[in-house]
């Protein structure tokens, strides 16, 4: 007769954000365990289990062929438990529980945490993480898996996932304020002469920007690029410190432009908008502070456009 395994929580726990993180260090940071403890916990897994679950490569951690099946099932485990809890407290009439939400550039620094802030006074038992990335990136978490939902400014071809528009936005060029003679206004023919500060290839920032300027028959890859970066922030130190001229968010660089350290250079012929998103897998199932989040998003999309 073959043996049970009982497979302890906490030590599941630690496996689970090894494999998540690829670091002891970082997942006894993670889970407020010493690193020592960490790997007391993967170790005694291992040994209960009679397989090898990570591979330990100096300081890269990967996981065996065993390590990604119990990982996969585990992930099952706690959702279920998840799942569970917040149904419990539902009876209770209160909305609890911990979800991840992603957030490209712009709605991450200027959207999202002014509607978490709302959302938790709304519902203080529900906790949140937020992950940052460039719209491609925080669009490919959400697909799979990793996130329960996330705010970008554009959309993908994935047949699975939700959008729903939330607010506008409005792209501007920005300058040094010396650069340009108060009163300058250009046009998209004259942009390639001057140096540029880029978003990535995955920005949302950066595709609304590309397909504006190539309806007028504008290749921005044509532009001289002195230097690509990968987030709001860094373009506009970048531009702030002289190095060139970029385009991005209206709502990044008010401040910014009220306190004279950027100009906002108006441009004849060129008008670049998009929308924020809202995105949430189709097919997954949600617990009750995810879809009373995506509701509360939806209810205060008036008071989003009245801020931008």
């Amino acid at each position: 007769m073959y043996g049970i395994v009982m497979i302890d929580f906490r030590k599941l726990e630690a496996f689970c954000k090894v494999y998540e993180l690829k670091s002891f260090s970082l997942a006894g940071k993670d889970l407020f365990l010493s690193q020592p403890t960490i790997s007391a916990h993967v170790l005694s897994l291992e040994k209960e289990l009679g397989v090898q679950l990570l591979d330990r490569m100096g300081r890269v951690v990967l996981p065996t062929a065993a390590g990604e099946v119990l990982y996969q099932y585990a992930r099952q485990a706690f959702a279920s438990l998840d799942a569970a809890k917040a149904e419990i407290t539902l009876l209770q009439d209160e909305v609890t529980g911990h979800f991840a939400i992603g957030g490209s550039t712009i709605p991450a620094y200027f959207l999202i945490p002014p509607l978490i802030a709302g959302f938790r006074k709304r519902h203080p038992g529900v906790t949140m993480e937020m992950r940052v990335g460039d719209t491609s990136r925080i669009i490919e978490m959400v697909n799979e898996g990793e996130l329960a939902l996330a705010v970008v400014g554009a959309r993908d071809a994935q047949p699975e996932l939700t959008y729903t528009p939330l607010v506008d936005d409005e792209l501007v060029l920005i300058a040094p304020p010396e650069m340009f003679p108060a009163g300058t206004i250009l046009n998209s023919s004259q942009l390639a002469q001057y140096p540029w500060i880029m978003r990535e290839p995955g920005s949302g920032t950066r595709k609304t920007f590309a397909r504006a300027f190539a309806d007028k028959g504008v290749d921005i890859r044509r532009f001289a690029s002195a230097i690509t970066v990968d987030s709001t922030q860094a373009v506009l130190q970048c531009v702030r410190s002289g190095l060139g001229v970029s385009m991005t968010s209206r709502l990044a660089v008010a401040d910014m432009v009220e306190r004279g350290e950027l100009s906002i250079v108006p441009l004849d012929d060129v008008v670049a908008s998009r929308q924020f998103y809202s995105v949430y897998h189709t097919k997954r199932h949600f617990f009750p502070a995810v879809t009373g989040f995506i509701y509360y998003l939806n209810e205060n999309t008036q008071h989003l456009r009245s801020v931008i």
